[in-house]
């Protein structure tokens, strides 16, 4: 129903509480994609790797203290 509708689309418009009469432009880029289907799946525990680790960068005391990461790997 959307085929042609993909790619970039641009709004131009004044708003209402602008006093001055500026235009305001908004974009948005839309991409059409085909629904996905259920398909069973079973993952064996054994196929998979979790570490569980504290996380770096911003946080403060408790990234220190926290095993606060997840990374899980299938093998």
């Amino acid at each position: 129903r959307l085929k042609y509708e993909s790619g970039t689309h641009r709004v131009q418009r004044v708003p209402v509480t602008e006093a001055q009469g500026r235009i305001h432009t908004s974009a948005v880029t839309v991409a059409i994609m085909p629904e996905a289907e259920d398909v069973e799946l079973t993952i064996d525990q054994n196929d998979l790797r979790i570490d569980v680790y504290r996380s770096t960068g911003h946080g403060g005391q408790s990234v220190n203290t926290t095993d606060s990461a997840v990374r899980i790997t299938h093998l």
